[in-house]
């Protein structure tokens, strides 16, 4: 029987986007598992469930919902499941692995970082997040994957047109209008791409994706690949530049902390992992279906039912962490689930920390005298791709 929050039935979409904090430690505690009508969906918000549900295959099959359908199509490395998830996450997988691109961290990863911040250079007032962490990620992870011809604005441009057409097409079938456009463009450059790949293959994302477990002489067709190619695009170009944001934000709430940072880079992994738990960027960015009606803490889930996994609440889970809402980079250490957990755990878990590590070492090396604008209010939003919506500092030279 599900659980009976009146206060949530006239709930609306635009109060989940600015008011995640108090309506998720609310769920937590009075309905760990609630329906949410503006949804159409279940939400799972405590630690406890968002594993159980996660790792449960017998009764819970990976999910999207039907507004993600409509942006990215199927099948998809996100609701596949056997055999097709299998080879979907066999071609996906490869270039993310740390022996795979260990090499390249120092090298082309740097080395991109690097140019951006000459690119900046003389500038003493900038939206860390928009001119510095969000084109740092998309260069590096498109770059990644083999679309090195392709300028920074204009993949900025698709991540963040994809991510507004799957956050807010099931509400404002406007919004698919973006997402849709992108995923045009895309196309045509990947079918571009295939025919130049087709006889040259190379060590790029795409290339593996094409050629990886093929008979000789053949390759994978365009629409096995393309949905879940825009999935990873979104996550992917997104994730590094916004754990960024969450890390240094999350340290400007600890002055002391941040200043031991700056002396000693040696912690950065450790303060990049406390920011992604702090503030995680995929917010609720996974879903399951249960494959048939099943009980759980007392709440009815009905056979092809949406359940958004809401990781960036859990991580928030009193039951969990101690003060969770404090960025603290001397907590014991516990694991988070900001790349979520399972066989539909992100893909790029090991890449996309290493990226924020890397941009932040640079630009406290380049700007230690860095800080917030101090009259200049941050907000932070969304429900399911949650963040701050911009970061105003000065650079003092």
């Amino acid at each position: 029987m599900a659980v009976d929050v009146a206060w949530l039935d006239n709930m609306t979409l635009a109060e989940l986007e600015t008011d995640a904090d108090r309506i998720f430690s609310r769920l937590r505690k009075e309905a760990p598992i609630a329906w949410i009508p503006a949804l159409n969906a279940w939400i799972a918000t405590t630690w406890r469930h968002c594993h159980e549900i996660a790792e449960d295959a017998e009764h819970f099959r990976g999910g999207t919902s039907p507004g993600h359908d409509r942006v990215f199509g199927q099948p998809n490395v996100l609701s596949a499941e056997g055999q097709t998830h299998g080879e979907l996450r066999r071609v996906i997988d490869p270039p993310l692995r740390p022996r795979a691109f260990k090499s390249t961290l120092d090298t082309t990863v740097r080395a991109a970082v690097r140019a951006r911040l000459d690119e900046l250079a003389g500038r003493t007032h900038i939206d860390l997040l928009a001119d510095y962490f969000e084109p740092v990620s998309v260069r590096c992870v498109a770059d990644r994957f083999g679309f090195t011809h392709i300028s920074t604005d204009r993949l900025q441009r698709w991540f963040h047109s994809l991510s507004h057409a799957a956050a807010r097409g099931l509400v404002d079938p406007e919004a698919y209008k973006g997402g849709d456009a992108a995923a045009a463009e895309i196309r045509e450059v990947v079918e571009d791409m295939v025919e130049r790949l087709r006889g040259r293959p190379d060590e790029s994302g795409i290339s593996h994706w094409l050629h990886d477990g093929m008979p000789d002489g053949e390759v994978r067709g365009i629409e096995h690949m393309l949905p879940s190619l825009l999935i990873i695009l979104l996550g992917g170009l997104q994730e590094p530049g916004h754990a960024c944001g969450s890390t240094f934000l999350g340290l400007t709430t600890r002055p002391e902390q941040l200043g031991r940072v700056m002396a000693n880079p040696a912690l950065l992994p450790k303060a990049v992992a406390e920011g992604l738990r702090w503030l995680s960027p995929l917010f609720s960015g996974a879903s399951r279906v249960p494959n048939r009606d099943i009980e759980l803490s007392g709440v009815r889930l009905r056979q092809g039912d949406t359940v958004w996994l809401c990781y960036g609440s859990a991580n928030h889970d009193e039951a969990e962490f101690g003060r969770p809402e404090i960025y603290d980079l001397d907590r014991p250490a516990h694991g988070h689930l900001a790349f979520g957990i399972g066989r539909h755990a992100c893909s790029g878990s090991a890449f996309a920390p290493q990226i924020a590590r890397i941009a932040l070492e640079e630009l406290f090396a380049r700007h230690p005298r860095i800080r917030l604008e101090p009259d200049h209010e941050i907000i932070v939003r969304g429900w399911m791709f949650r963040g701050a919506t911009e970061l105003p500092v000065r650079m003092p030279r």
